[in-house]
């Protein structure tokens, strides 16, 4: 009996099911995915918040046991997100809608399949080489050519992806990459510019560290939204503190580093463009901040004025106030009339006495 065509697209190979190998490859993915994130931002802490470069460190001694796992991890997170390649998601929880972005659910879809592909994998290609490849290799110009060639049409794709998003994404996520790999087809050999900017391995690290961290972070949360482990607004929050957090960190580091004097002019004009707008979000966000804490000011001095008038209104009336017709408020004493009253008073005494003596 012909198999049927069901159990035919069920099957990948013989005696091994389709959603059994998705079920393993997103296992790995995940566990790729939290590797790097947890493996990133130790290596980040360590290297721009607490001054121990490891990174630098380990290609002297050749301890590079934490670096490798980073980078392949990343890799793989990267090339094992393929496999779930119409499961990205196509959706954003930002404060402005995709519709007033202008944009479709396609287009965003598109845009996290940037990040969290293209990005990864391009972010740990250079580090990988010059980490493992013999200076043989890195000298051969066919390969470093045929590699520049490849990144080059990745990052012209990718641009073609985030310039709907923004084009400073671009600059983020692979802006170094292109200048880089233009160089290197002019150029010729990786070996030759490693040799003439030495400090170029640890800057591609280091941004390999601030993408890694802020494109594994944004997908983990929404994952976990999306299993209803944390809710929206929580969501929101952190991704809004994480990720400026972590790019001021890296841009500060730079500029301590001045890095104009230690990179190549194909690298340094993208990490120009990444402080400038950095700086500019930076002002955005000052500007923001010093606009909440007025208006909060502004509310709080209002309620409290009119608290004050209202217990002054209130210190002011008293039970025993009266209106008289005229609209004077005056004191419900001052309205009695004394001589009114004490002649009442009389002729009703006189009518006792009267009563009295006809008694």
């Amino acid at each position: 009996m012909a198999p049927s065509s069901s159990s035919s697209k069920e099957t990948f190979l013989p005696g091994l099911n389709k959603r059994y190998l998705k079920s393993f490859v997103g296992l790995f993915h995940a566990l790729c995915s939290v590797i790097a994130l947890v493996v990133g931002n130790y290596l980040f802490i360590q290297c721009f918040l607490l001054g121990n470069d490891i990174l630098a460190s380990s290609e002297v001694d050749g301890s590079s046991f934490l670096p490798t796992i980073f980078h392949v991890t990343t890799a793989a997170s990267g090339i094992l997100l393929v496999f779930f390649w119409n499961k990205i998601q196509s959706y954003q929880h930002a404060t402005t809608s995709l519709k007033a972005k202008g944009m479709t659910p396609k287009q965003m879809q598109n845009v996290n399949r940037a990040r969290g592909c293209y990005a990864l994998i391009l972010c740990a290609v250079y580090p990988l080489m010059y980490r493992y490849l013999p200076d043989e290799t890195l000298r051969d110009t066919v390969l470093s050519r045929a590699v520049a060639a490849a990144m080059v049409a990745a990052t012209v794709c990718m641009y073609n992806i985030l310039k709907v998003y923004g084009k400073g994404l671009f600059i983020l996520y692979g802006g170094t990459k292109f200048g880089f790999s233009l160089q290197v087809l002019f150029a010729g050999s990786l070996y030759s510019l490693r040799e003439s900017y030495p400090h170029i391995v640890n800057f591609f690290e280091k941004e390999a560290l601030l993408i890694s961290c802020c494109v594994e972070f944004g997908f983990l949360l929404y994952y976990c939204e999306s299993r209803r482990i944390v809710s929206v607004p929580f969501l929101r929050d952190a991704c809004k503190r994480y990720h400026p957090l972590m790019i001021f960190v890296f841009i500060v580091n730079m500029l301590k580093e001045k890095f104009w004097s230690r990179l190549p002019m194909s690298v340094s004009w993208a990490t120009l463009l990444e402080c400038v707008l950095v700086f500019l979000f930076l002002k955005k966000m000052t500007r923001g901040i010093i606009t909440t804490v007025v208006e909060t000011v502004r509310s709080k001095k209002e309620s409290s004025d009119k608290r004050e008038s209202f217990a002054r209104k209130q210190r002011r009336t008293s039970v025993f106030d009266v209106t008289s017709s005229a609209g004077r408020r005056s004191s419900i004493f001052e309205s009695i009339d004394f001589g009114e009253l004490s002649s009442s008073l009389g002729s009703s005494r006189g009518i006792n006495l009267n009563a009295l003596k006809e008694e």
